[in-house]
């Protein structure tokens, strides 16, 4: 009998000196997401991902710095709905993220910068 096609779960993606890993879940029932920038190094579970399902991909967010005067700044990670074969495939992905720095001062307010990355989606059974 042939395995059927899953949703994809779990996405690694690198490029532009960042990688990025997302998991919609975990062993313990919750999503994750961790960010490599150079000597940067964030982990986040559950309530610190903020995600919101759009018609061209599921938009993955976290606050990676900033506070006080200089802002906040976050990184967005657009997520394609990916199916593989099977839960033992992986499949090739193309995407991108935004970096975004909230500034409290000059006209505007929100700066931006496109990572393009490339990794690998596959459905992880926990």
């Amino acid at each position: 009998m042939a395995n059927a096609s899953v949703q994809a779960n779990n996405f690694t993606v690198s490029g532009d000196h960042t990688t990025i890993a997302f998991a919609t879940t975990s062993f313990s029932g919750r999503a994750t997401f961790d960010y490599k920038a150079g000597q940067t190094h964030l982990s986040f579970t559950g309530d610190d991902i903020g995600a919101v399902d759009t018609e061209f991909a599921k938009l993955v967010t976290v606050t990676i710095g900033g506070e006080g005067d200089s802002g906040v700044s976050t990184v967005t990670l657009f997520v394609p709905t990916t199916t593989v074969p099977s839960a033992a495939e992986t499949v090739t992905i193309e995407t991108v993220a935004v970096l975004t720095e909230q500034r409290r001062r000059g006209p505007v307010h929100q700066h931006y910068k496109v990572l393009h990355l490339r990794g690998t989606a596959r459905h992880t059974i926990f």
